[in-house]
């Protein structure tokens, strides 16, 4: 694929979560991504779908959306891609979801442990760090 993308600013309430979508999150996931948008903005845009049989259908960013609009967010930053196969949108929204890796933690022990807790990380996860 060699296609271009670009980013295109979206109403949040033209957005329809997939229903298929099997990722879940705690309390404190959707308040810590709320409070970093509150810092940074809604930096990371949502996926959708702009097939004419699927449009406006999320890929990947449903969590991202419900934090957008629990903060008042009226309109997201949104990259479109074309996808008729629902089997291949499924899998596009898997892989999102799947391939996110995993930290270095040699690298986070370089970290102040008061910025990593502030950022998102949890007390079992600040113990396999340090």
């Amino acid at each position: 694929m060699n296609e271009k993308y670009k980013i295109e600013y979206v109403a949040v309430e033209d957005l329809i979560p997939a229903d298929y979508n099997p990722r879940k999150w705690s309390d404190k996931q959707l308040a810590d991504l709320k409070d970093s948008i509150k810092q940074y903005g809604f930096v990371d845009p949502a996926i959708v779908n702009s097939n004419s049989n699927r449009k406006n259908i999320v890929v990947g960013a449903h969590m991202r959306l419900i934090a957008a609009k629990a903060l008042g967010i009226k309109m997201v930053p949104v990259v479109y891609i074309d996808i008729a196969d629902i089997d291949k949108e499924k899998e596009l929204n898997l892989r999102l979801n799947k391939n996110t890796g995993e930290f270095n933690f040699d690298l986070l022990a370089e970290f102040d442990e008061n910025f990593l807790a502030r950022v998102g990380f949890d007390s079992e996860e600040l113990d396999d760090i340090f």
